[in-house]
């Protein structure tokens, strides 16, 4: 509804029956604090289900969204006995919808975004709580808001905001789309298929839900279905760069390095300055990049209007391809432009590594995560598979570990699984109306049940990476260094693996790489010897809290010495020794990281000393290693 005067309260509600709190019905109240609880606003929800138990003492679902509230708020006695009333209630209603026709709501939400743009932006989400305060089922609104907590950086908020919508209206396509990609970025590939499925079959013709429903797929690892669904969306719409290069990737993981070159030729093909697509052909660690390419992208380089990602892409490009012909100092310099370029983008996005406030996350993991916390007792009951963690720094020799333990007849490879992350995130925000990080402190208040819990739910999630029912299965994402303690505490039958790297080799071997935003800490030498010295302190305490659990491998021991350091991580898991296990690059399967290429032939002993023709510019990264080690 436009504003037709200066008058006129752009806070006023659009459409519908005012509820006025005072007159609502208890089954309205409930569904207040259903809403309510998705905005965020907490209290406000808590006041209106104390309200309708005290009116209602009967209704289940009541008392459990107030049990859930009142964790949330660090009332665990309060919460535990509205749990139990949970058990004992008896009484529910009919759950309450925006009933309008799509179309309507599409009305609806169109109307209602165009009187949002006549009030100011820091205006904008007290009009929606107001719009939504009375008009608790507005799904229109609900979206907006979502959009915009979204925009703001509240993801989670957004999601609780979308999800609502599509209780009350389940057809509600727009909604749906929106929560399909938020739980996307958020990581959450194992719920976001289920909404991108949805969206798929209930419109076959829309492109855009298609390419995100093969985006998720390769979350997945399921190639299989992702990548017949790009060929498609490609033959539909050929002038579209970013389908080739995400085309290219899936075929790189999935062992066709040719045919994902090809690929990324045809992106350059209609976007010859893409940055993207160059830095793919650099990825696939052959001579895929030519002499006439290494002229092309020096031209693209003097192209004042590249963007600061694609000239990012460009100049770590270079530097592989000048690596690969021997021109090392020319090679460094691109190298040495590419993290500049990459720092000035972590620096506009707010991905600033900031060594005083991650050693203090590290010291807080160090107090939580002691010795006396693995001493307590763990649920005797074994899970039919067991996980294996393969964990270290990126670069520093992971796939190929994870790619010897794939080549058992026990073991299936899964991907770099954001599981453990999800986790410790919800753990964090456990008792987010107190604290937004009551992680690690947290841990140690969770009852063993609870922890045992918190196991069942990884190896439930992990089930939609799976396609076997091998009794062994890997989670090889670097990261999880980061996350040992819990795994030990949560999976305490789960097996750790240490991949450590010399740290020269595995300062520079960062360095060089064009990371993912995980790691702002890779674009300078200070803080890559910052990081490498705090995780290897870091896993040090925790093989003193939990001596034995966790196998430390050392990738030069493993390359020159590879059967007897393959039968020492074999027996460390329990598993039979068997000979594919030495020949490793025949097994075929999916590898989705960046050393694909390279984990697919035998080993190679010159790889350990790569560093060293690069030793010229790299006394920096020695000193602050040194530097860091005394510290």
């Amino acid at each position: 509804m436009t504003r037709t005067s200066g008058s006129e309260d752009p806070s006023k509600p659009v459409g519908g029956a005012d509820h006025a709190h005072a007159a609502a019905p208890a089954w309205k109240v409930y569904e207040q604090a259903l809403t309510l609880a998705a905005m965020g606003l907490h209290e406000e929800a808590t006041e209106n289900l104390c309200e309708v138990t005290a009116g209602a003492p009967d209704h289940a679902p009541a008392w459990q969204k107030l049990a859930e509230l009142l964790r949330l708020a660090g009332n665990d006695e309060e919460a535990r006995a509205a749990s139990l009333r949970t058990r004992s209630g008896t009484a529910a209603w009919a759950p309450a919808s925006d009933p309008r026709p799509v179309a309507e709501i599409n009305a609806a939400e169109r109307s209602l975004r165009e009187r949002l743009s006549n009030v100011p932006v820091s205006q904008q989400r007290e009009a929606l709580h107001n719009q939504l305060r009375r008009h608790e089922t507005d799904v229109a609104a609900l979206r907006l808001l979502g959009i915009l907590e979204w925009k703001d950086g509240e993801p989670l908020t957004a999601r609780a905001l979308f999800q609502r919508a599509l209780v009350l209206a389940p057809a509600y396509e727009a909604a749906r789309a929106q929560l399909a990609l938020l739980l996307h970025k958020l990581g959450e590939d194992m719920n976001a298929v289920v909404e991108s499925r949805r969206l798929v079959a209930e419109a076959p013709a829309n492109t855009k839900y298609r390419a995100l429903h093969a985006d998720i797929l390769r979350g997945l690892g399921d190639l299989e279905n992702a990548i017949p669904l790009i060929e498609q969306l490609i033959s539909e719409q050929p002038a579209r760069p970013e389908l080739r290069t995400t085309y290219a990737a899936a075929l790189r993981y999935a062992g066709r390095a040719g045919d994902s070159a090809q690929a990324l030729r045809a992106a350059l093909a209609l976007q010859p300055g893409m940055g993207r697509a160059y830095w793919g052909l650099a990825e696939l660690q052959g001579n895929f990049l030519t002499d006439d390419d290494v002229a092309a992208i020096r031209d693209h380089l003097r192209d004042a209007n590249q963007t600061l990602s694609s000239r990012m892409q460009l100049e770590y490009a270079l530097g592989h391809a000048l690596e690969r012909r021997s021109d090392f100092a020319a090679s460094f310099a691109a190298y040495e432009a590419g993290a500049l370029l990459s720092r000035e983008i972590a620096d506009n996005s707010g991905e600033v590594y900031n060594q005083d406030s991650y050693a203090e996350g590290l010291r807080r993991l160090c107090a939580a995560f002691a010795a006396p916390l693995f001493a307590r007792e763990v649920p005797a009951e074994k899970p039919d598979c067991t996980p294996i963690f393969v964990l270290g720094m990126p670069r520093a020799g992971s796939t190929l570990v994870e790619q010897i333990l794939a080549s058992h007849s026990l073991v299936e490879a899964t991907l770099e699984l954001p599981i453990t992350d999800l986790i410790r995130r919800d753990l964090s925000l456990s008792r987010r109306l107190v604290t937004q990080d009551a992680y690690p402190e947290c841990v140690s208040e969770l009852t063993s049940s609870e922890l045992a819990a918190l196991g069942a739910r990884y190896l439930e999630l992990a089930t939609f990476y799976r396609s076997t029912r091998s009794p062994y299965f890997i989670d090889k994402r670097p990261w999880n260094w980061l996350n040992a303690g819990l795994i030990g505490l949560i999976l305490p039958h789960a097996k750790i693996v240490d991949v450590r790297r010399e740290p020269m080799a595995a300062g520079f071997a960062m360095y060089k790489h064009m990371l993912t935003p995980l790691a702002p800490f890779s674009y300078d030498f200070n803080n890559i010897a910052h990081y490498y010295t705090q995780y290897v302190r870091m896993m040090a305490h925790y093989e003193c809290a939990m001596p034995g659990r966790i196998h430390f491998l050392s990738y030069e021991r493993l390359i020159e010495d590879s059967e007897t350091e393959i039968r020492r991580l074999l027996d460390y898991c329990g598993l039979p020794f068997e000979e594919g296990c030495l020949r490793f690059w025949e097994t075929d399967r999916v590898i989705a990281t960046p050393s694909a290429a390279q984990v697919r032939r035998p080993i190679y002993r010159q790889a350990l000393k790569q560093w060293r023709n690069f030793e010229p510019w790299l006394g920096p990264l020695k000193t602050a290693l040194s530097s860091q080690a005394r510290a």
